[in-house]
This record gives structure tokens, C-alpha cells and sequence, in this order.
């Protein structure tokens, strides 16, 4: 069930590929099937222009894959969709996101100090070799 929305039209219709259905859009490139994250349309099929949302290269293509789904439905999937990004760290509230554990901090210090130490001992055995 194909339903459309605003300006859409395929080139060559529906294109099977591996990685499922997909359009060619404007630009002459296939537009693959993406699902929206939003909370007006969320988890609904749409194919989309491989380059939005880069504005200088996108060329419009729009066209939605599934039906309009029903208010219940769309709360449930938006619930859902939320849920994930919480649970990996996906959202903007997480106050751990962008942050570098002091475990990891310490790993790559002590990698640090062990390379130094080893290059050192690689210049030194040359020096006195020689």
C-alpha cells in the first residue's frame, strides 16, 4: 500500500534491491526506504532522497511507502522509539553523552606511557648498537 503525500513520482518505479524496496528519486539515485523518527509519522516508511538533508544536493523526493496509521498506534511506536533512545544513549538528555570515562582515560594514557617507553628503548639499543 503506497500512498503519497506531496510531489512524488519514480522514475522507474518500485527497484528491488538487497536491502529491500526502493524509488529513484530526482537525482537519478536510489531512494531508499528510511523510517521516520518523528512524532507526527513515527516508525511510518518513507523513501527519501539519498542526500537530504544537505540542501544544496537534495532534490526533493518524497513519497511515503505505508498508510497513515492509527493515533493508538502511532503513541505506542513513538513510546517505543523514545524507550530506545534512552536505553542507548541516543537522547539529548543523557547526561553521560559525549562524556570520556576515567577508566578509558587511564587505558589510553597507560598505551601512551607503554609505546613512549618502547620507542625509547627501540632509539636507545640503536644508539648504543652502533
Amino acid at each position: 500500500m503506497v500512498s503519497s503525500s506531496r510531489s512524488a513520482g519514480s522514475t522507474s518505479g518500485v527497484n528491488k534491491s538487497n536491502n529491500g524496496p526502493s524509488r529513484t528519486c530526482y537525482c537519478v539515485v536510489i531512494a531508499p526506504l528510511k523510517i521516520s523518527p518523528s512524532e507526527k509519522n513515527p516508525g511510518r516508511r518513507y523513501f527519501g532522497c539519498r542526500y537530504w538533508p544537505d540542501e544544496f544536493e537534495d532534490c526533493g523526493y518524497f513519497e511515503w511507502y505505508d498508510g497513515e496509521v492509527s493515533p493508538w498506534y502511532k503513541e505506542l511506536l513513538f513510546e517505543v522509539m523514545a524507550k530506545k533512545k534512552k536505553t542507548t544513549g541516543q537522547g539529548k538528555g543523557n547526561p553521560h553523552h559525549g562524556e570520556i570515562s576515567l577508566m578509558n582515560l587511564v587505558r589510553v594514557v597507560i598505551g601512551l606511557i607503554v609505546i613512549l617507553v618502547v620507542m625509547v628503548g627501540i632509539l636507545m639499543w640503536m644508539v648504543y648498537k652502533g
